[in-house]
């Protein structure tokens, strides 16, 4: 007979890491699951019918990625970015992707700008179908793909966090109403029509339009957040997982 689940009692969901990680995240985006949240391992555990050390193994991939925040003696909390790490983050971004964009208008070839107009495509078709969370990944990895076919790989390396960051950012706070591209307060992309114009500038091959452009933007995305949003109620976490 197979020893008890630490946290679950009875047989073992047929829910893989990541079914679990995927739904956490998703109540990330769509503030089922407000910062600050606690995020009991036992609970967790109970909610979706699997071990507390399978939870603990989705925690730590959620806390790499700054979803969540992991203390010692405390357990596991959704992130709060405050108001002033997205004026850190965006302070960074502004000051190594106008230069990315550049290097990138000078040395990519038409299969690198191929795979950046796809990446649009498919941020613009997540965006009509009302998939708030596919559109932020999808806005991050376009600026992904530039840093990468700029031939800097460690102004690379440095973005990707930034943008996972940024993506936490907008899963917390969302833009404001009523901002171009934005269905409501929670909305968090990049907006389509600003990077089809950043597309526009490297077709032209025009390097000093695009830095020029990618600094308007990231400081345009900045100005659209909406940091004034009123305090969520926490959640019973079992509740809330075992409903889906």
């Amino acid at each position: 007979m197979n020893a008890p689940l630490a946290g679950f009692s009875g047989e073992e969901s047929s829910l893989t890491d990541a079914d679990i990680y995927d739904r956490i995240v998703g109540a990330v985006l769509d503030h089922r699951l407000p910062p600050g949240t606690r995020l009991a391992e036992e609970k967790l555990g109970r909610a979706f019918g699997v071990s507390r050390t399978r939870i603990r193994q989705v925690l730590v991939r959620l806390a790499a990625e700054q979803v969540i925040v992991l203390e010692h003696n405390r357990g596991a909390t959704v992130a709060s970015p405050t108001p002033q790490d997205a004026q850190e983050v965006f302070g960074a971004r502004m000051l190594i992707e106008p230069p990315l964009i550049e290097a990138f208008v000078q040395q990519a070839d038409d299969a690198a700008l191929d795979a950046l107009i796809r990446s649009l495509h498919d941020e613009e078709a997540a965006n009509e179908a009302g998939d708030r969370r596919a559109a932020i990944r999808l806005s991050g990895e376009f600026h992904l793909l530039i840093a990468e076919g700029s031939g800097n790989a460690t102004l690379a390396k440095i973005l990707r966090e930034l943008v996972s960051r940024t993506s936490l950012i907008l899963m917390t706070f969302g833009q404001k109403p009523g901002r171009r591209g934005a269905a409501h307060p929670h909305d968090g992309g990049c907006g389509c029509d600003e990077h089809a114009g950043l597309v526009g500038a490297i077709r032209e091959r025009d390097a000093r339009l695009a830095g020029r452009l990618m600094k308007k933007h990231l400081a345009h995305l900045l100005a659209g957040i909406a940091f004034e949003q009123p305090a969520d109620e926490a959640p019973d976490i079992e509740t809330l997982f075992r409903s889906h």
